[in-house]
């Protein structure tokens, strides 16, 4: 795909559950008091447009340019064709050839290892998968960083190679956008172009690596205060979605946004 093709939609782990929500909207209220000063704790000046609201929150594989419905019904009807369970299978035995399958250091892996090698094949299982969002990370140099991001946590180490066989597979068939940078699984906290005007983003900045901190802030004292966050737990990924670029306001509350999902497939 030309890189001159805009981008209008991308595919994505929707983070949002019912599990997640109360623990995720939790954590950013207590986080939006903190660092946006508005309240009395001590405040690190973060626009609190730059906070992105719990609807946006999301796990990016990669984006795409879909110039017409017939390529959107395309897309959702490749998307519902692939087979999770497969998926996340292959995605189990490549996590256990990285690691020693007899000292798995989890009760999860523990499961996995089991689901994928012991039992036999007609009883062989799909575990969901269940994530934390731990941390927080600078997309740039702390001192000069436009991004703020949370990374999710595996126990059974499947995400990426999941992640990674889905981003391969809608690459191949044509729909992503090619990506020569490494997949970084990561929920944005913070991210400043949102606090510009509309007008002033559509000239970029500093969205991903390659915006190099533009309209950036020095974020060293919040990462120093929220560098080892949990944000939610036990999360459960639902689903895997294409969404349309662009987050819209929604009922419920000021402020609420969500990405527009036009198609999604469910997971085991």
């Amino acid at each position: 795909m030309p890189s001159r093709h805009p981008r209008t939609h991308f595919l994505c782990l929707p983070l949002v559950t019912t599990i997640s929500k109360p623990q995720l909207l939790n954590s950013l209220q207590q986080f939006a008091v903190s660092v946006s000063g508005s309240g009395d704790e001590r405040s690190f000046q973060v626009s609190g447009k730059a906070i992105r609201p719990l609807g946006t929150l999301h796990l990016t594989l990669g984006v795409m340019s879909l110039q017409s419905r017939e390529r959107v019904d395309a897309a959702i009807v490749f998307l519902r064709s692939l087979d999770t369970h497969g998926l996340l299978k292959k995605a189990a035995e490549s996590a256990i050839q990285n690691t020693d399958s007899r000292t798995t250091d989890s009760a999860d892996g523990t499961h996995l290892t089991y689901a994928v090698t012991n039992a036999p094949q007609a009883e062989r299982t799909t575990p969901p998968l269940i994530i934390a969002l731990r941390g927080l990370y600078p997309m740039h140099s702390p001192s000069s960083t436009s991004i703020l991001y949370t990374s999710p946590q595996d126990s059974s180490r499947r995400l990426q190679h999941f992640c990674l066989a889905l981003q391969t597979a809608f690459t191949e068939a044509g729909f992503l956008v090619p990506e020569t940078r490494p997949l970084l699984l990561h929920a944005t906290i913070v991210n400043t172009i949102y606090a510009k005007e509309r007008s002033e983003r559509t000239a970029g900045g500093g969205h991903g690596k390659r915006g190099k901190g533009r309209g950036g802030f020095d974020a060293t004292e919040v990462l120093e205060k929220f560098g080892e966050t949990t944000w939610a737990e036990g999360i459960r990924l639902e689903k895997v979605a294409i969404c349309e670029m662009g987050a819209k306001k929604v009922d419920g509350g000021e402020g609420s946004e969500e990405y527009f999902e036009v198609g999604c497939i469910e997971l085991p």
